[in-house]
């Protein structure tokens, strides 16, 4: 998961790759820290999915930019297109099945 630092940063990254998952989370928000590692174990099973971290808390904009109003908040892009959105709690199951179904198109 490549940590992202700016919003030219995350736009280019979406840019740059066809399918993306984006966290957005914060050191402080102790239910972002425990999903962190059941999400990477989840990347390791979907290698067609780039994955990017943001820490809100270093990008005040980034929730304007985003609508990022709770963390934390998964985005999934295909082909620069937001496709999934899931903010606060995170269902995995759900998750799973939805970057299954998208994977088919890339």
């Amino acid at each position: 998961m490549k940590n992202l630092n700016s919003i030219n940063d995350i736009k280019d990254f979406i840019k740059e790759n066809k399918f993306v998952m984006l966290y957005f989370s914060s050191d402080g928000c102790n239910v972002c820290n425990d999903i962190l590692p059941r999400l990477k174990e989840l990347l390791k099973k979907h290698s067609k999915v780039v994955s990017g971290h943001v820490e809100v808390q270093n990008i005040p904009s980034v929730a304007s930019v985003f609508a990022v109003f709770t963390i934390p908040t998964i985005i999934i892009y295909l082909e620069e297109k937001e496709i999934v959105k899931q903010s606060r709690y995170i269902n995995f199951l759900e998750l799973k099945e939805k970057i299954q179904r998208f994977s088919e198109f890339v």
